[in-house]
């Protein structure tokens, strides 16, 4: 069989019907990470969802851990175009730097609300598992520095002196804040999910992110 190489090293193949085949593996285990919050499936339960037999699986993974591994890259690496393009966009135009901080703070923050499903999982598989941490570490950093140069953009853009390292603890401050209240990795109740409503955690980022920019 024909094949090109794919996101997370495996080798993609140039037949449709085997492009067909795994898009239905795939959006069998996205649903599986949805609704178990871990990776705490079989294959069995994947090839029964999909509808694909798990030989035709073990045709392009070696086992689960590598399915895992090859979903999380595809996923993460359209994530990180997605963030990129998002975050970058956002605080254009503002009035001011406060305002520009505050569209910068509710971008970010609603990818990794959006995408908590998908996220979560690979945090609580990233424990045990290397190159799933590893993976997820690179988004991270690259999610960082596109938040970072946001803010730096945004802070030139209207005469605010800043600083790299002040940025970057802006978003360690913002980051840390956001992914507890989402309970990412951990369970829900460990979070103050519900303490707050979800507009007035992004009016306390926002505050908590100007305020550390300002006293730096």
């Amino acid at each position: 069989m024909a094949t090109r190489e794919g996101a997370g090293g495996v080798s993609e193949p140039k037949q449709q019907r085997s492009r067909d085949s795994f898009a239905k593996v795939r959006a069998a285990v996205l649903a599986l990470l949805h609704e178990r919050g871990t990776g705490q499936f079989s294959l069995a339960e994947v090839s029964a969802r999909a509808e694909v037999s798990i030989g035709s699986i073990y045709g392009r993974v070696s086992g689960k851990a590598e399915l895992l591994r090859v979903i999380q890259a595809q996923e993460f690496d359209r994530l990180d175009v997605e963030t990129a393009e998002r975050v970058a966009a956002a605080g254009i135009g503002a009035t001011d730097f406060e305002t520009a901080t505050a569209e910068i703070v509710a971008v970010y923050a609603g990818i990794l609300r959006e995408n908590r499903d998908l996220l979560s999982p690979f945090f609580v598989m990233g424990v045990d598992d290397a190159e799933i941490l590893a993976r997820g570490r690179r988004s991270g950093d690259a999610g960082q520095s596109v938040f970072v140069r946001a803010l730096l953009t945004a802070a030139s853009a209207h005469g605010v002196t800043l600083s790299d390292d002040d940025a970057v603890w802006a978003f360690e401050v913002f980051y840390s804040l956001c992914v507890r209240y989402l309970g990412l990795g951990v369970t829900a109740t460990a979070t103050p999910h519900d303490a707050y409503r979800w507009s007035e955690l992004l009016e306390r980022l926002t505050r908590t992110v100007f305020l550390t920019l300002a006293a730096a």
